[in-house]
Formats: structure tokens, C-alpha cells, sequence
């Protein structure tokens, strides 16, 4: 029986950009001088691509694809997007469908990718969804945020409301050394922000789900 395992290499430098990530969750929250920060207000045009796996409606395995604009309230231009989801399963706590989503950001100057966690129910009832965000490429190099999104009521499956949240970090220097950790470290991160994928029940065991919002009568 194995009685050791292994942390990747840069365990460490990992969970110094966790705390660096904290950080600037609770700078957002509490302090304004993160405005300086922030692109609040923007404007996400969507151009959505939505397959369903065993159609009329919504279901477990159904996919997306999307590419967005992202811009300031004025038109001026932040960020295109490319974007991948997937409905993975039902929640057994409250049936809300649960889907995980990986993107990656162009900016004029770089790239950045997010990943994270979506409450596919939620949103769909205009609740505000959170990805971290990684600089990858670029002037966004060695950049950490947090991606903030909703639909907008008169037109959910088009326009967005968005906000961005980047700046530098020292530690992210040689973390990010392959795709693989970026996964990780987006998984990391994503855990802090990204809605509870399966948390626990009133009765405390795992229930089978309750009817879903996207059930079919």
C-alpha cells in the first residue's frame, strides 16, 4: 500500500497565488481602491451555438460553444472570447444543473483563459456567474482576476452584463509552465469563487436529485 504521494513541484509557489488570489477577492469586496482595478459595466455581445444531446429541451450532455465582444457601456472595445461549456450532471442537493465552462480571453495586448464551475439553473434566472481568470499571453502575462457575468433579461441568450478584475502578481511568474497546470491552478482558484458543486444535504448523505429546472413534463 502507497503511503506517500506527489505535490507538483511548484506546490508551493501555487498556493502562494492562492493567497494572492484571496486577496484580491476580499480587496474587491471590501476596499475602492480596487476600482482602479476593474472593468465594471461592459457589455457582452454573444453569438451562442447551443446543441441539446436529446432535444426539445435542456438536459445532461447538452454543449455550447460562443464567441463574445466585450465591450465598455460607451462601445469601446475590451476583449473578444471563446468559450466551450458542458452540462455534466444534477446537483443532488437542489437538482440545479451544473456545467463547467473553460475560455480564453483576447485582449488588444494578450491572452488570458478562465475555467470554473456555472450553475446552469441559476443563471438562467439572471444570478451573476464567477470564473477566476489567468494571464496567459501577452502584456496579460503574470496577470490574476476574477470574470463576472449575467444575461440580461431582454435578450438572455445574447447580451451579457460583465465585469473584469485583473492585476499583476509576482508569484504567477513560471506557474503556469503547461496545460496541465493551468487546470490546475484554474481549478484551485475557481474552488474559492465558482458556485458548490455538489455541497452537502439537510440529512447530510448525497440524495438523488430533485426534479430539475430543466425537466421535461
Amino acid at each position: 500500500m502507497h503511503t506517500t504521494f506527489d505535490l507538483p513541484q511548484n506546490a508551493a509557489q501555487l498556493a502562494e497565488v492562492l493567497g494572492d488570489f484571496a486577496a484580491l477577492v476580499n480587496l474587491a469586496a471590501d476596499n475602492p481602491e480596487a476600482a482602479a482595478l476593474v472593468h465594471e459595466g461592459l457589455v457582452e455581445h454573444v453569438s451562442l451555438d447551443y446543441r441539446e444531446v436529446d432535444p426539445p429541451g435542456r438536459g445532461l450532455g447538452d454543449w455550447d460553444t460562443y464567441e463574445s465582444v466585450i465591450e465598455t457601456a460607451e462601445g469601446e472595445h475590451v476583449a473578444t472570447l471563446h468559450g466551450t461549456g458542458r452540462i455534466l450532471y444534477e446537483r443532488s442537493r437542489d437538482g440545479h444543473m451544473m456545467m463547467y465552462y473553460r475560455e480564453k480571453l483576447t485582449f488588444p495586448d494578450g491572452t488570458a483563459e478562465t475555467a470554473g464551475w456555472l450553475d446552469g439553473t441559476a443563471i438562467i434566472g439572471g444570478a451573476w456567474q464567477r470564473f477566476p481568470v489567468i494571464g496567459t499571453g501577452g502584456a496579460q502575462s503574470g496577470k490574476l482576476g476574477i470574470r463576472s457575468f449575467r444575461p440580461t433579461p431582454e435578450a438572455p441568450h445574447a447580451r451579457y452584463d460583465s465585469n473584469l478584475l485583473l492585476t499583476h502578481t509576482k508569484h504567477l511568474d513560471g506557474a503556469v509552465d503547461s496545460p496541465e497546470a493551468l487546470d490546475r491552478l484554474l481549478a484551485l482558484l475557481g474552488s474559492l469563487i465558482c458556485p458548490a458543486v455538489n455541497p452537502e444535504t439537510d440529512s447530510g448523505r448525497l440524495e438523488p436529485p430533485v426534479r430539475s429546472a430543466f425537466a421535461r413534463d
